[in-house]
């Protein structure tokens, strides 16, 4: 039996100031076994975590502080490490990591190890990958999908949120053989500014963004080829959408089939029966029913005139679209019980 008598596992966060640090920060503060040692951030090194984010003024975190980036002290120090770099910048580090430390578990937020090949990730990603011996050692950290694969890595690749609620709105019809592929799947996805991360730019300045409401990456974007290797797809119509919000993903996604509404509703209930964070909702879910939590929210009906199944898949982008996923795979592969910190429910108001 696990002891739950004070933390035991230590947790280093490397930049951890953006959007998804701030959210692993909070969300940790819930979880029984664990103790944040470190976080690191080049832009605010020296300073306060409470000085950067006030909010957390008198939790746990008063004494910490942003430190530089130091490989041997990080990977000795500590028993699990999320990296929350961009892609392109955490491949260096997590093999850095590794190296150091080879039974260090590190969760990646980054796609640079998400795909099968190095070569689909060099191809989509633009970029030449020096950290190719690892992919062996990784698993894709959807736990719903793919659960007893995470349980035998250290290296876990956090999926894309936008590939997250997609996915899940897609895998029972999928693997159930429910999709024509006549007709291409269409899925249509809107997220909140914080998909963009926490950066200075024109585009997601106040004015930019408040009362405007956009299509974007119309022409491909880069998580329409990791939704379609998941899915084991040929290829996905996948367009994003930005909304004046600050979280939440709200996913619509169309397909061919030949099943009947309730069948369709009755097979998705048996898939998913035994999965705590997705919720089967009788009626088209919200945004603010998932904000700040790690649940999945997913309706399924079918446009019986057009022979169109229709999934409304739901997810906090910082959630279980990234900070809350990832704490789920910490989870797994620390032998917790999976849902320990992350029993939150919606901020709703």
């Amino acid at each position: 039996m696990q002891d739950t008598s004070g933390p035991n596992v230590k947790v280093s966060i490397i930049g951890g100031s953006g959007y998804t640090g701030a959210e692993l920060l909070r969300l940790l503060l819930f979880h029984p076994l664990v103790e944040v040692v470190s976080v690191t951030s080049r832009q605010f090194e020296g300073q306060k975590v409470t000085e950067v984010f006030p909010h957390f003024s008198k939790s746990p975190y008063e004494d910490l502080i942003f430190e530089n980036y130091y490989p041997d002290k990080v990977a000795q120090n500590s028993d699990v490490v999320f990296c929350c770099l961009p892609h392109k910048a955490a491949f260096p580090i997590v093999k850095e990591l590794n190296e150091v430390n080879p039974k260090l578990k590190i969760i990646d937020f980054s796609a640079d190890f998400r795909f099968k090949s190095v070569t689909k990730y060099e191809e989509v990603y633009g970029v030449k990958h020096t950290a190719k011996e690892l992919f062996e050692k990784v698993a894709y950290g959807l736990p719903e999908i793919n659960r007893e694969e995470i349980k035998k890595k250290n290296i876990i690749a956090n999926p894309g949120c936008y590939p997250t609620s997609i996915i899940l709105g897609l895998y029972p019809a999928k693997v159930n053989n429910l999709i024509d592929p006549s007709f291409p799947i269409i899925a249509d996805s809107k997220s909140g500014v914080t998909g963009a991360g926490r950066k200075s730019s024109l585009a997601f300045t106040y004015c930019e963004i408040n009362e405007s409401f956009k299509a974007y990456s119309i022409e491909g974007h880069r998580h329409a080829p990791e939704i379609a290797e998941k899915l084991d797809l040929t290829s996905i119509r996948f367009t994003p959408h930005l909304v004046p919000m600050n979280r939440g993903i709200l996913s619509t996604i169309y397909f061919k089939t030949n099943v009947t509404k309730e069948e369709l509703r009755r097979i998705y209930k048996e898939f998913y029966k035994n999965e705590y964070f997705i919720r089967l909702k009788n009626n088209p879910p919200k945004t603010s029913d998932v904000a700040g939590t790690n649940f999945c929210d997913i309706y399924v009906t079918k446009d019986e005139e057009n022979n169109l199944g229709i999934v409304i898949s739901v997810i906090d982008n910082i959630g279980k679209g990234a900070s809350g996923q990832a704490i789920q795979n910490m989870n797994i592969i620390c032998g917790f019980p999976e849902g320990m910190g992350l029993t939150v429910f919606s901020q709703w108001i």
